[in-house]
């Protein structure tokens, strides 16, 4: 997939990772934990906070962007997906196309051949 050159209709904001949580990569749903920083959200039935923009170091600020505000984002998906298909929360931060027990995100924009490939979804705004 060819590197994503902007993000639309999104609007950046800086996170800290938590140090004990160790680096945060790219296109992940974190949770904001009651210390101020995030997290990878581990369970498939949150929405999360942020998405990362880009990897975020352990204890150090990062860029992230709100989960529930709409735009195109990078996600990393956790199966193969199709352009179009509805995005819904998967465990471990990542996106992907299967609805069970799950929170619907938005729609894949990019395909993606299988688990841990960058692909995008367009959020829903659910505000």
């Amino acid at each position: 997939m060819a590197e994503m050159a902007t993000y639309v209709g999104v609007f950046p904001r800086s996170v800290i990772a938590q140090t004990a949580g160790g680096n945060i990569g790219r296109g992940l749903r974190v949770t904001r934990q009651t210390d101020g920083t995030v997290i990878v959200t581990a369970a498939n039935s949150s929405r999360g906070d942020y998405i990362t923009l880009g990897l975020i170091e352990g204890g150090k600020p990062g860029p992230a962007v709100n989960a529930a505000g709409g735009g195109k984002v990078t996600a990393v998906a956790a199966v193969a997906v199709n352009v179009a298909d509805l995005a819904y929360s998967a465990a471990n931060g990542q996106f992907t196309n299967v609805s069970t027990g799950a929170v619907l995100m938005g729609r894949f924009t990019q395909p993606a051949s299988g688990a841990g490939v960058l692909t995008e979804v367009e959020l829903l705004d659910v505000a």
